[in-house]
């Protein structure tokens, strides 16, 4: 019998976990889900023979260490920052390891290890990063087949709210962790457009979302995705003039988010001491100009925006300038609005989510110019199975199964823009209802000239 250790039972999870589980009796596996949230593990086990529930704290070593010892595949949901730190104990136990999340330069750095060792570390197997390398990668293998020249590769990826649940002036609720949210795009983008690099920092990424349309359905607003650049190397495009990877949000959220990150609410990296004795009220007045008489109009004329006019609006409902206490204690800023949000942007129970890739590539074929336009959108299925649950967790999930198999061959630390690891994942996610439209169309001119 093989055990699978599922490192995090959070939001991402449940799809992740029900899939092994109603794969357990086929491959003969013991499926060990681990999370601080015990609880929360046995709910989505749901008293299935072949599964349990372990208190699981990634920052205790000795805890990792004994559960990750006694596994054969070690599929890690955990905070970005953990990842390596489980595979490392990973690969002295020679345990496979599967990740939903972007590779650091540690896990890199343990490939020859890992291939020595017979072992495969699966990373950046989710949404995004995840299902838009997979398509990427099987629309730009399909055009260099049929002799096409790519000139540029845009993807676009958003987890967001249907449309029937957005139902706040921010347009965006909790659908998947929270943090991550707060400190989205706090690295900056670096991406290549036209043939020059370009680099937009913090406070300058949300200022200008670009419109996308994605056909027979809405529009949507994205700004650029951390580091683009490096994966022309990685999609095999070196030289490509235009190669972005981007979120997608409702219209309106850029402008609206904007102004957190210009108060200076979305820094992580300093505390607010004694922050547990103010209110949000008091918390606020601490970045306006001194000697403000209306705490309305300071914000306001802080921000450069009308004061009672849409924005201002949008922030007042946040309730930042409400005399609610705040808990936490000594927190960062980040911390201290994403408590307040949890609560604003909470994704109900009534509620549904929805994922939405969008890809567009350019390329020249026998002389002629033409556009490959790939999407999908997909919904939950109710408040567990959800959108980004599905989507993250199939992947990760579909992955384990091939590794355990057998059917993935290559060791070391691997991608999904593989061909043996994207086509039977693909396949796979299109008989679960998760598949892409796609179309090629010649066009006359380049969107970049």
């Amino acid at each position: 019998m093989k055990k699978i250790l599922i490192c995090g039972a959070g939001m991402s999870a449940t799809d992740l976990i029900s899939y092994m589980l109603n794969h357990s009796e086929q491959y003969n596996w013991e499926v060990i889900v681990g999370d601080i949230d015990v609880e929360t593990a046995e709910i989505k086990i749901g008293g299935h023979p072949r599964g349990s529930a372990v208190y699981f704290d990634c920052y205790d070593n000795e805890l990792m260490e004994r559960y990750i010892r006694d596994a054969d595949i070690v599929i890690s949901l955990l905070p970005p920052g953990m990842h390596a730190a489980a595979a490392r104990i990973a690969l002295r136990h020679n345990a496979h390891v599967v990740t939903a999340s972007y590779a650091s330069q540690e896990m890199e750095d343990m490939h020859e290890e890992a291939r020595k060792n017979g072992l495969t570390f699966l990373n950046e197997l989710g949404a995004d990063p995840g299902i838009d390398h997979m398509n990427g990668m099987r629309s730009i293998d399909k055009i260099k087949a049929k002799g096409g020249e790519i000139s540029a590769f845009t993807s676009y990826c958003g987890s967001l709210v249907a449309p029937e649940s957005n139902d706040n002036p921010i347009g965006y609720k909790f659908t998947w962790s929270p943090m991550n949210v707060i400190q989205a795009g706090s690295a900056g983008a670096c991406f290549f457009e036209k043939g020059a690099l370009r680099c937009l920092p913090y406070n300058r990424l949300f200022t200008d979302p670009t419109i996308i349309e994605i056909p027979g359905f809405r529009e949507f607003e994205a700004y650029e995705n951390r580091d683009s650049v490096g994966y022309r190397k990685k999609y095999g495009l070196d030289d490509i003039p235009t190669m972005i990877r981007a979120t997608l949000r409702y219209p309106g959220f850029c402008e609206a988010w904007e102004l957190f990150i210009r108060l200076g609410l979305t820094a992580n990296n300093y505390h607010i001491e004694g922050s547990e004795n103010m209110s949000y009220r008091q918390w606020i007045s601490s970045y306006l100009p001194r000697g403000h008489a209306d705490l309305e109009s300071a914000l306001a004329d802080q921000l450069g925006i009308e004061k009672g006019g849409e924005l201002h609006k949008k922030l007042l409902w946040t309730e930042i300038l409400s005399d609610r206490p705040i808990e936490r204690v000594n927190g960062t800023p980040a911390e201290i609005l994403l408590d307040l949000l949890l609560e604003r942007l909470k994704f109900n129970s009534g509620d549904t989510d929805m994922l939405v890739f969008y890809e567009r590539l350019e390329y020249n074929l026998e002389g002629e110019l033409y556009e490959h336009v790939s999407y999908l959108v997909t919904k939950g299925l109710d408040h567990w199975h959800t959108a980004i649950s599905r989507t993250v967790g199939l992947p990760a999930a579909i992955g384990a199964k091939l590794i355990l198999n057998g059917e993935i061959k290559s060791r070391g630390v691997l991608f999904p823009w593989a061909r043996e690891v994207y086509g039977p994942i693909l396949n796979e996610l299109e008989e679960l209802g998760i598949s892409y439209e796609t179309q090629d169309n010649k066009i006359q001119n380049s969107k970049y000239e």
